[in-house]
C-alpha cells in the first residue's frame, strides 16, 4: 500500500427509513411512502453494506490562482472558499461493495418500486459510512477544524478530478473502487470527497 494511506473499516450502518425516503426522491407518481415495500427492501439489504473507506492527508499551497491540493490542481472558486484558512486536506474515499449493487441489480428486476429503494438504500448507507468516518477523524485530529466534504463534480470542480483521487488513493487495490470511462465509479454506492482542515481556534 502506499504510503501515508489509511484504512477505515466502518462496519455496518443502522438504516435509517427517513434518510431512505429523502434518497429516493420519489415522483408525484410514485406510491405514497406507507404503500412502499420497505419492509421487504430493509430486509433483503441486510448484511449486504460492511462500508470501507481509505483517506490520505495532504499539504494545501494556495499559487496564484490555483489551489495544488497535494495530489492535484485546480482553479475551483467554489473549492477555494471552502477551503478558506486550511492549510491541509484529508481525501477519502468510501463505498458500499458491490454486494450492494448487485442487490440493486436484483432489486430492479423485481419492480420498479423496490430497485428506486435499494438504490435509495445503497445511498443512504455509503453516507452514512461517510459521517462515520468523519466523526472518526474530528476525534483523530481533536485540535484540527475540519470542513464539511466536497466531492468532485460539484459546483466548479471537475469531475474529472476523480482520475486523480483513484491514483492518490490506489482505490482499485484499496477499497475495490474504479472508474468507467465515463467517470463513474464502480460500485456505484461509492463517494469521494476533499475534507479542509485549520487550527482549532482557542474557545
Amino acid at each position: 500500500m502506499k504510503e501515508g494511506l489509511r484504512l477505515a473499516e466502518l462496519g455496518e450502518i443502522p438504516f435509517d427509513e427517513k434518510e431512505i425516503l429523502r434518497y429516493a426522491m420519489l415522483p408525484s407518481f410514485a406510491p405514497a411512502p406507507e404503500e412502499l415495500p420497505m419492509k421487504e427492501s430493509l430486509e433483503a439489504a441486510k448484511g449486504a453494506v460492511q462500508c470501507r473507506a481509505v483517506w490520505c492527508r495532504f499539504p494545501l499551497k494556495r499559487e496564484g490562482n490555483e489551489l495544488d491540493l497535494g495530489f492535484a490542481r485546480t482553479t475551483s472558486q467554489g473549492l477555494k472558499r471552502h477551503l478558506e484558512g486550511c492549510d491541509e486536506i484529508i481525501l477519502f474515499a468510501c463505498t458500499a461493495g458491490a454486494e450492494m449493487d448487485r442487490r440493486i441489480t436484483r432489486a430492479k428486476l423485481q419492480s420498479p418500486a423496490k430497485g428506486l429503494l435499494m438504490h435509495a438504500i445503497g445511498a443512504q448507507q455509503v453516507e452514512g459510512g461517510c459521517d462515520r468516518l468523519c466523526r472518526q477523524l474530528a476525534e483523530q485530529f481533536p485540535d484540527k477544524q475540519l470542513t464539511d466534504r466536497y466531492s468532485p463534480g460539484y459546483g466548479d470542480l471537475p469531475l474529472e478530478m476523480q482520475r486523480d483521487v483513484m491514483t492518490a488513493l490506489d482505490c482499485g487495490r484499496t477499497v475495490g473502487i474504479t472508474l468507467t470511462d465515463s467517470l463513474l465509479m464502480t460500485p456505484s454506492k461509492s463517494v469521494t470527497a476533499i475534507i479542509g482542515m485549520k487550527e482549532r481556534k482557542p474557545e
